[in-house]
């Protein structure tokens, strides 16, 4: 899961499922610009896609660490006990470059971690 701002301003959040040979499905793209992006909306909307595939088939929900989709994480893991919940590494790694070169070039390291 990743959420980021579309050039108009909606907070555009997409829900992307790795198997385990690596093959990448985008499940949904949600604009929640609408509602307040709390830890429990962000839960719902996890839950939601975690119900629909079958939670047997999930080890872990991956996001960056902004504090409400960390709580919400979190809130699955407590849920789902068996899912894990982690921290986007390669977003961090993504900020840091940011932070060392400037803000003026785009940083692409991953699918779902793209910051300008």
């Amino acid at each position: 899961m990743d959420g980021w701002s579309s050039p108009k301003g909606h907070s555009i959040y997409n829900f992307v499922i790795i198997t385990s040979d690596r093959r990448e499905y985008l499940d949904s793209l949600k604009d929640l610009s609408a509602v307040s992006q709390t830890a429990d909306l962000l839960e719902s909307k996890i839950k939601e896609v975690i119900d629909k595939i079958g939670s047997e088939k999930f080890v872990a929900v991956v996001s960056d660490n902004a504090s409400a989709i960390a709580n919400a994480r979190q809130k699955i893991s407590e849920s789902y006990p068996h899912i894990m919940n982690i921290r986007c590494i390669a977003h961090f790694v993504n900020l840091i470059s940011k932070d060392i070169l400037g803000n003026k070039i785009y940083l692409f390291i991953c699918d779902y971690c793209i910051i300008n």
